[in-house]
Order: structure tokens, then C-alpha cells, then sequence
């Protein structure tokens, strides 16, 4: 045989010997591979915790499948990312590995995600997307793990030597595969005892809040209220150390109705003023109406840094969470934990949150009869106890002075000067406004459990408590009165005013013992300051009460002689100064008491504006001037007219005209016979109808006079503006007239306005020749006085007809 030929055929057995030693060695590698992949099937079925399953996978593909460094990354519940939750080989080193957000990455890892396909990189650097970590690899195979075509996890394998990967990726693929038939039985697993825990806290929590709303509350025994609660928190979160507090807005203070702690105690009774919210833990819940959830490490930062303090023992964890209500119930719920073994987390936050306000429905029930009772002995604008409470609280007053005779009871009732000025000028909702402010002024010049109150209008009440001798309460009376005569700033306005007050004091030198007596004598003191100045206060007095009687007698006498006609109209004859003629009269009003004899106008006219009766007094005035009309004017020749004054109050009605034409038409009296006087106040209060009830009267032929000119606003504006047609200079500028013309400058520019004007002047309480001589020589109309007659009864005045 040729040897070329015999070398040849040994060569050709050689090859086929290799390759067939080569198949043995690939088919003994995929052996082990299948066998890797069995035994990693059948551990993970017996596996059933997540963690445990994430590291057996890559451990077993890193080193029974020598694949050098394996990864696993978990898809994010949300699907937007990928988080490493298991390495194994130089990988594991790689301790901060951020997630990857699969469609802003450029990493193979996402890009594998993103595709649901394997992706091979032979040569890690060609391909930009390859991401090194601390150690660089030069192949990377990257597999999705799927179930029924959705993405669960992502296989990460790298080798530092080139294209080892080359036939690997249906093996890893294998592995994928197992691997996501067992995170699918583990997702099912952990719904089914997701949905098993669910519904044992569902009925756990259903009976926690079934019983909170079922609770309860005993008036009388407060506490065990707040047991249930906290029994019933406790049954589903840890709540050894619990408590409530409530903050009350009325009384700006925060108290603990119930404090249930393993190392502190507070009382329930116990109230801290609103300040203490600006710094501790509770008030820091309060203040951000924010839950707090914080570890000993966060209390003690929050400290150095002055946000807030820890006032008693520092516990290891604090939950507190705020609850309010639509009624404004406002509250905040707190457990705490000493044991560092016993901490909360944001699942506790969320339940107490929730629980927190089935806690606040059981409170606002509670609260309910509690607000209605508020609503029905406080004033709904100010919120200060109106009357009821205030009777209450001076009966409690008697009953501790009953207890400790040298106990003080002393009650001041407080009326604001000119308050219906501001009403009648600027409105009620300014008023309002005013009376509001007042409020807050007055309990600034209190003590805490000293009670104020609004009566109504505006009137307020104070009873001042442990107080000891009358120096106390002057000093307290003083300080008020300083208060509000400073000036009040409301929105848009600033308002002056004073106050009035009467004090009365139940003592060892007064012999009484009656809640209704005692603030019976504080209103009598308080009417004796009005007319003592006003903005002033005074003590009551035996001889303030004497007058106080004679004062209600006289209110009780107005009435009756209304009624009985006792009134009685006098005539004050109006003179012409340069022909000395009777012009007119005016009518003023007198009383002729059947017992007490004559009752000066000043005595009752102000009462009787008090008491409403001024109205029907100015009508009564003017139906006896036009009887007194009708009966002159037929039987005398000479012309005349009288006047009647009218109220403010009546002139401003919008029905006054019509009653004084009724009155003439009835009387068949013509109108030029009565004129009608008024004060600046009268046009001013209600201005639009002062103009209509001018311009009614004027042009059915009465006259309309201003009385008084000087002593109120003397302005000219209004002057020009309303249509007057008589102008009267107040007695106070004639008693200061001086014998030179040129020295009585006032008189002389008001008698020169009013001829500007067009108006007539008439002078009042001219009391000799020379202010007569002097008025005339200035150009005065007419004058009425004392020097020419006194008021006289209507048959004596008939004679200046003659």
C-alpha cells in the first residue's frame, strides 16, 4: 500500500476520533446543564419565600451552569421599572444599583425588557448600551423572564471571556421559563394570602368601628367613654400609650380628655393655654393639621432644630394624627412606644388616620348636645355667654360666697356711649363689626375665669371672681374704661367710643343674697354713670335706688298720661323785631301731673325717646296744635302761625308727612297756619328722607324750620342742600351777646348766611333790650324770649292775637 495514502487514512480515523471525543463533551455538558436545570426546578417547588428563590437562580445559573455572573432583575409593581433583587459573582459587589426605567434606559437590560427577546452581545465593546459596573465583562446575555406573554423579571448574565454566550441563550431561556412559572405560583400564593389577610383585618376593623359608633357617653362617668376607645384602637394597633386631646376655640386652651401612658400622667381636667401648641409634639400635629410618624432619631433632630419639643420622657416611636370635623371638632390622636422592638409604620399611620376619624364622629356626637347647649347660652355674634349663662354663673357665685362668707360677687354691667350713632350712620353690619372688636377689648382687661357677657344690643355684663375689696374692682373698671377710649380700628373704619358702667357688689357690708338683685342694682349704677357723662363708672348706691323707683314711676306715669291727655301744649309768642307784632308761636309741650304737680320737659322727654313713645308724643303734639289752630285762626284776623318741634325719630318715618296733612285735612286747618321745627340731628340721620318729607310738607304749604342752629353740625353744605325755609340761632349764642355790633361776629355770620340763603331768622331766649337792639340792628327776623313773654297757656296767649 502506498504509505501517502496509508498516512491518510490514519488521519481521517484521528478526526473522526476528535469529533466524535467532542460530541461526547458537548452531550456530557448538556447533560449537566439539564441536570442543573432539573435540580433547580425541583428546588425552587419546595421554595416559597421570594428572596430565597431570587438567590438559588442566579446562584445556580452563575455556578452549576458556569456562567460566571448572573443578575436578576424584578419588575416594579407599576411596570416602569426594574430592581435588582438577587446577584451572584462579581456583581454582588456591586452593592448601590439604582433601578432601571425601561423606557428611558439604554441598557441591555431594558432594552431586553422593553422587547420581551433575548439579547446577545458578543463583544461588550462594540455595543454602546453595555453598562460596566466595578468590574467590566466582555459578553452579556440578557433573557426576559415572561408568563403568558407578560414581562415579570429579566436574567442578566455576563462572562469576561468573548462570545462565551454563543449557544447559551436557549439554556438561560429554560431557566427563564422555570423561573417564571414559580414567580407566577408565588404572585397567586401571596394574593390568595393577601386576600385571606384582607379579610380578617376587613372583619377585624368592621367590628373595631361597628363598636366605636355603638359607644356610648355617660355625662357622669367621662372615662369610660374614652376606654372603649382606646380598648378598641389597641385591637388593631399597638396602643399601650395612647390619649386624645382636643383643643378648645372658645377658651383658645388644648386639654387631654383622656391619657392612658405607661410613664407619664395628666388629668383630665387639666387645660393649657393655646401658647403650649407652638412648640410641643401634639401642637405641631395641630398647627400643620399634618399626621406626624417619627423615630427617637427624628424627635431629637426636630428638637435641635427648635421645630418642637418633647416634654416628658422621649419615647422610642410617635404616631399622632389629626382629626376635624364640619362642627369644628378638633382633636388630635396619638400612640406612642417606649420599646424599641414596637415601632410604627406608614400602614399604622394610614389605619389610625382612618380610625381617627371614626374617633372624631363618636366625639362630634358627643359634642352635639354639648354645641347645642353652647349655641343656647352663648351669643351667636360675639360668642359670649349671652344671659342665661350669665345668671348661672352669678348664682354659682352666690353659692361659693354661702361656702366662704368673705368671698366677693361682683357684677358691672357695661352700655356703650353713642353705639346707635354708629348703627344709624354707618350700618349693622358695621355695628356688628364694632361690637365684635369691643368683645375682644374687654376680655383683654379680664382675668381667665372671670365671665363676660353680652346681654344684647350693647349691653354687656361682667362678673369678676375672687376678687377681694372695692379697690379691685375699681382698678378693673378703670382699665376697661382706659380700653375702649382708645380708638377701635375695624376694616375700613375707625370708630371713638366710651362705656358706661354700674358695678354692684354682693359682700360682708351688703345684705343680699339674689342673683336677680344683685344685677338689678349693677343696671341702676349703670344708668346713674350715663347720666353722670357717661364713660364713667359707678358703684351702686341706696340713694341711686330711691331714684331708680321714682325714674320707673315716672316711665309708668308717661304712659298714663298719653293715654289720659294730661299733656298740655304752651304758646311762646315769636315776635317781629322791627314792628314788634306777633308773627306766631311755638308750641311747647307741658306736664301737669296730677300729684307730682308740673313735670319739666327735660324729666320726661328723654325717657320717654327710651321708651319708645317720643313718636306718639310728636303726633300728640301736633293734633293739639292744629285743634288750637282751628280755633284761633277763625276767630282772629291777625295772620299767625305755630310751630311744633318734632323728633329726629318721627321725621325720619316715612308715613310723618302724611299724618300731619291727614291731621290739617280732618281739621280743615290750611297748612301755611303750622310750620314744623327740627334739629341738625333730625335731617341728618336719615338724609334722602329728610329731603322727601321737607319737600311733602313745603309743597303743601307748611314751613320748615331749623332749630337749635349752632349746636350741632352747622353745616353748610347741608343748609344749601335742603330746602328750609327758617332758620332759628340757638339761645346759648344770644346769652353771649356783647353790646358793640362788631363784637358779636358769630350771631352776625349766621344771620348773613342765612339772608344769603334766603332763609328767616328767628332768635331764641332774648332776655333784655339790648340783645333785642342788637339782633335787630344785625338784620334778625323775629325773636322770642323771656323779654317779650314766657310760654303761656292757650287762653293767655290768644291776647297777642288781639
Amino acid at each position: 500500500m502506498d504509505p501517502a495514502r496509508h498516512q491518510l487514512q490514519d488521519n481521517a480515523a484521528l478526526l473522526a476520533e476528535q469529533a466524535d471525543q467532542s460530541e461526547v463533551s458537548q452531550l456530557r455538558r448538556e447533560v449537566k446543564a439539564l441536570q442543573a436545570l432539573n435540580r433547580l426546578a425541583l428546588e425552587l417547588h419546595t421554595v416559597t419565600a421570594d428572596t430565597v428563590v431570587y438567590q438559588r437562580v442566579v446562584e445556580q445559573v452563575s455556578q452549576a451552569l458556569a456562567f460566571s455572573d448572573c443578575s436578576l432583575f424584578l419588575l416594579s409593581a407599576d411596570g416602569s421599572s426594574l430592581q435588582r433583587v438577587a446577584a451572584c459573582g462579581l456583581r454582588a459587589c456591586d452593592k448601590a444599583v439604582p433601578n432601571i426605567k425601561i423606557q428611558q434606559s439604554d441598557s441591555l437590560v431594558a432594552a431586553c425588557a422593553r422587547q420581551m427577546q433575548t439579547v446577545y452581545v458578543a463583544d461588550t465593546t462594540t455595543d454602546a448600551r453595555y453598562l460596566p459596573g466595578q468590574n467590566r465583562y466582555s459578553c452579556e446575555l440578557a433573557v426576559p423572564v415572561l408568563s403568558e406573554g407578560q414581562l415579570l423579571a429579566v436574567l442578566d448574565c455576563e462572562h469576561p471571556q468573548h462570545s462565551f454566550f454563543a449557544g447559551a441563550s436557549p439554556l438561560l431561556e429554560q431557566v427563564a421559563e422555570v423561573l417564571g412559572r414559580k414567580l407566577e405560583q408565588l404572585q397567586g400564593l401571596n394574593r390568595i394570602q393577601q386576600s385571606v389577610a384582607q379579610l380578617e383585618y376587613a372583619s377585624r376593623l368592621q367590628k373595631v368601628l361597628f363598636n366605636i359608633a355603638s359607644l356610648h357617653y355617660d355625662g357622669e362617668h367621662p372615662a369610660q367613654f374614652y376606654q372603649q376607645l382606646h380598648h378598641n384602637v389597641n385591637s388593631l394597633i399597638y396602643a399601650e400609650n395612647f390619649f386624645i386631646a382636643l383643643f378648645d376655640t372658645e377658651q383658645e386652651v388644648l386639654h387631654f380628655p383622656y391619657f392612658a401612658d405607661s410613664r407619664e400622667h395628666i388629668s383630665p381636667d387639666q387645660f393649657y393655654p393655646k401658647e403650649i401648641l407652638n412648640h410641643s409634639l401634639t401642637g405641631y400635629v395641630f398647627r400643620t393639621d399634618k399626621p406626624l410618624l417619627a423615630d427617637k432619631a427624628m424627635l431629637v433632630q426636630l428638637d435641635q432644630q427648635q421645630v418642637l419639643k418633647t416634654y416628658g420622657e422621649q419615647p422610642e416611636y410617635w404616631l399622632g394624627v389629626p382629626f376635624k370635623s364640619e362642627d369644628n371638632v378638633q382633636g388630635v390622636v396619638v400612640v406612642q412606644s417606649y420599646d424599641v422592638q414596637r415601632n410604627y409604620q406608614q400602614t399604622d399611620l394610614d389605619l389610625l388616620l382612618f380610625v381617627s376619624q371614626h374617633i372624631c364622629s363618636a366625639l362630634e356626637r358627643v359634642f352635639v348636645q354639648q354645641r347645642l347647649l353652647h349655641q343656647a347660652l352663648h351669643d351667636a355674634l360675639t360668642n359670649l355667654p349671652n344671659r342665661l349663662l350669665f345668671l348661672d354663673r352669678v348664682r354659682q357665685g352666690f353659692k361659693r360666697r354661702r361656702r366662704y362668707p368673705d368671698h366677693v360677687v361682683a357684677v358691672a354691667y357695661l352700655d356703650l356711649d353713642r353705639f346707635k350713632m354708629v348703627n344709624d350712620t354707618l350700618g349693622h353690619q358695621v355695628g356688628d363689626e364694632f361690637l365684635v372688636a369691643v368683645a375682644q377689648l374687654l376680655k383683654k382687661c379680664l382675668r381667665q375665669h372671670d365671665t363676660l357677657a353680652r346681654l344684647g344690643g350693647d349691653e354687656f355684663a361682667i362678673l369678676l371672681d375672687d376678687v377681694h375689696t372695692e379697690t379691685d374692682v375699681a382698678e378693673v373698671m378703670q382699665r376697661i374704661g382706659h380700653q375702649l377710649s382708645q380708638s377701635v380700628l375695624l376694616k375700613q373704619h375707625k370708630l371713638q367710643t366710651s362705656v358706661s358702667i354700674g358695678v354692684a357688689l354682693a359682700n360682708i357690708h351688703t345684705n343680699i343674697d339674689d342673683t336677680d338683685e344683685l344685677i338689678r342694682r349693677a343696671d341702676i349704677a349703670m344708668y346713674q354713670a350715663k347720666q353722670d357723662g357717661r364713660g364713667v363708672y359707678r358703684f351702686f348706691s341706696d340713694e341711686m335706688d330711691q331714684r331708680a323707683v321714682q325714674h320707673y314711676q315716672l316711665e309708668m306715669e308717661i304712659q298714663t298720661a298719653l293715654e289720659q291727655q294730661q299733656f298740655e301744649l304752651h304758646y311762646q309768642p315769636v315776635v317781629d323785631l322791627a314792628s314788634d307784632s306777633t308773627v306766631g308761636f311755638e308750641a311747647l309741650i307741658r306736664w301737669q301731673h296730677p300729684v307730682r304737680g308740673f313735670v319739666p320737659p327735660n324729666d320726661f322727654i328723654p325717657l320717654a325717646e327710651e321708651l319708645g313713645l317720643l313718636g306718639a308724643i310728636d303726633l300728640y303734639v301736633v293734633r293739639q296744635a292744629v285743634a288750637q289752630i282751628n280755633v284761633w285762626w277763625q276767630n282772629y284776623a291777625t295772620p299767625f302761625y305755630v310751630s311744633v318741634n318734632i323728633s329726629g325719630r318721627s321725621f325720619s318715618r316715612a308715613d310723618f308727612a302724611d299724618a300731619v296733612l291727614q291731621l290739617l285735612a280732618e281739621s280743615q286747618v290750611p297748612a301755611h297756619y303750622l310750620a314744623i321745627e327740627i334739629t341738625e340731628r333730625a335731617l341728618i340721620d336719615k338724609i334722602e328722607q329728610a329731603k322727601t318729607t321737607i319737600a311733602q310738607l313745603r309743597a303743601a304749604g307748611l314751613r320748615v324750620f331749623l332749630d337749635d342752629f349752632g349746636t350741632g353740625y352747622s353745616s353748610l353744605s347741608y343748609l344749601h342742600e335742603f330746602q328750609l325755609d327758617v332758620l332759628k340761632i340757638d339761645r346759648s349764642f344770644i346769652a353771649g351777646i356783647r353790646p358793640r355790633i362788631q363784637e358779636n361776629a358769630v350771631v352776625n355770620t349766621i344771620i348773613a348766611l342765612a339772608k344769603t340763603l334766603k332763609l328767616s331768622v328767628i332768635a331764641e331766649g332774648i332776655e333784655n333790650s339790648l340783645q333785642r337792639k342788637i339782633l335787630a340792628d344785625l338784620g334778625c327776623d323775629s325773636g322770642q324770649g323771656y323779654w317779650f313773654a314766657a310760654a303761656l297757656p292757650a287762653r293767655q296767649a290768644v291776647e297777642w292775637l288781639r
